[in-house]
């Protein structure tokens, strides 16, 4: 597997991210709430889970029908993913910018969820993700909105290219590895490798989801989160 500094300062949080995701309530629901409607019915389908970390998508998507592989940096994400899943779930150690043993044309469907914001190799992941879908198949990502996120703006200028260590909470041992480049940056290499974009998508959180969590009222003025699907033509 191809290493690198992103996929090592991921691995030394392995525990505090499992203790974030089951508290989170931005993930828990805003974030995946909003992935399960993009993705609609995925029954029958074969979907690559690209950064599964704990793999919570993994398990989600196996519920609701779906033949899922989640795929992680971390060998202590995966070897979390793999105790709190059943064998019928598929997990490797990989880079995602090198899916080693994945067969091209595999996938009808790659999740990538706040997950291709963060990789060394972009370009090389995005390859790598139009090598092992299928034509036709589709990748639903979601990342940071470069545009409104505080990555920048505390930091640098917004075409700045920036990379920083951050704790994602306070509670979390050692800091990530974190990554600003402009939206063209994210945009640019996936329709020079053919995709084509189907949606793009700045989700608003409903009534609901504001009573749950009441700091989600704040994304109804500035969008945090950004979904884009790409088709693979």
């Amino acid at each position: 597997m191809k290493e690198d500094c992103t996929i090592r300062s991921w691995d030394r949080v392995a525990d505090d991210w499992v203790q974030h995701v089951e508290t989170n309530d931005y993930r828990n629901v805003f974030l995946t709430p909003a992935t399960l409607e993009r993705l609609n019915d995925v029954s029958g389908k074969r979907i690559l889970d690209l950064g599964c970390g704990e793999g919570s998508y993994c398990r989600v998507l196996k519920k609701r029908g779906a033949d899922v592989t989640g795929i992680d940096g971390s060998e202590k994400m995966i070897n979390i993913a793999e105790a709190r899943s059943d064998s019928s779930i598929k997990f490797l150690v990989r880079n995602a910018n090198d899916l080693d043993g994945i067969v091209e044309n595999s996938f009808e469907i790659v999740v990538a969820a706040m997950s291709l914001m963060d990789v060394e190799d972009y370009e090389g992941s995005i390859s790598e993700v139009r090598r092992v879908l299928k034509e036709g198949g589709f990748l639903l990502m979601s990342i940071l909105h470069p545009c409104f996120s505080d990555h920048f703006t505390h930091r640098q200028a917004y075409f700045n290219r920036h990379v920083w260590h951050e704790h994602v909470t306070t509670e979390f041992s050692h800091p990530v590895l974190r990554r600003h480049k402009p939206l063209s940056d994210f945009i640019n290499p996936l329709v020079d490798q053919g995709f084509r974009l189907k949606r793009f998508h700045e989700p608003v959180p409903t009534d609901e989801q504001i009573q749950a969590a009441p700091r989600l009222k704040k994304l109804r003025q500035i969008p945090l989160f950004l979904f884009m699907e790409w088709e693979n033509q």
